[in-house]
């Protein structure tokens, strides 16, 4: 998992700089604008995050604990995507 989350964590960085980009949709809100740009933040910041809690746990050989951190990424872009789906349906409301 960690070289999965090496080869992940530039094309994540490069989604998070270009997030800015939202700005571009003339009816963007600011508030939803800014949601948006933080969930894409969320995604590249947490792998080193993983990185710390998966390594720490498993120099320490608590195994299982270790094997529970490395999904941390995959449920923080699992719940970016549905919060990307509640703003857009929200956006379409407004």
């Amino acid at each position: 998992m960690t070289i999965a989350y090496l080869i992940l964590f530039p094309f994540l960085l490069m989604l998070a700089f270009a997030s800015v980009m939202v700005f571009d949709r003339p009816n963007t809100s600011i508030v939803l604008g800014l949601g948006l740009i933080f969930m894409y933040f969320l995604m590249p910041l947490s792998i080193p995050c993983t990185f710390y809690l998966v390594w720490s746990r498993y120099v320490q050989g608590d195994y299982k604990q270790s094997r529970r951190y490395y999904w941390i990424p995959v449920y923080v872009i699992g719940a970016a995507l549905i919060s990307f789906a509640l703003m857009d349906a929200i956006e379409g409301f407004l």
